[in-house]
């Protein structure tokens, strides 16, 4: 296995540190909220995590002499994707009523926040392409140029 970079030594550290901090905040008795609150908070909570790491790679992308040329493509972070997705149906189950009351208890909603921060970092170098179709692995994708179609 590759040795982490110490920004990833870092975002892992995180990863407790967020958990704590969560448990600590919620009351004692738990917290209420609808399905699609937890869901779209879930997401949310995805996206922000890469839009942090997003932000430090393009300060080390700035920072380097000689960067390799950007390619396009056709694509979308994994990470963002599921955010995304998970976002859109939160506020639609919110929206439309159909979502029910979950109560969530500080060691459940600390257990969440471990488990959808870690699944961010599992799925960080991951990158869905759908011209043609395939999903793999991209250490550095904030270097690639996002477009609908590939250009010919």
């Amino acid at each position: 296995m590759p040795s982490l970079t110490i920004a990833e030594k870092i975002e892992l550290a995180a990863i407790p540190l967020a958990t704590a901090l969560a448990a600590m905040l919620v009351p004692r008795t738990g917290i209420a909220l609808d399905a699609g609150e937890l869901l779209a908070g879930a997401a949310l909570l995805l996206l922000v995590q890469g839009f942090f790491r997003d932000l430090w790679l393009l300060r080390v992308a700035r920072q380097r002499k000689a960067a390799a040329p950007a390619r396009e493509a056709a694509c979308l972070c994994v990470e963002s994707a599921l955010g995304l997705t998970g976002v859109v149906a939160g506020i639609g189950l919110v929206g439309f009523g159909l979502a029910r009351p979950v109560v969530v208890s500080p060691g459940a909603f600390a257990t969440g926040v471990a488990f959808v921060m870690g699944a961010g970092f599992a799925l960080k170098d991951l990158v869905f392409e759908w011209s043609p179709w395939k999903i793999y692995r991209e250490k550095d994708h904030a270097q690639v140029i996002f477009r609908w179609k590939q250009r010919p």
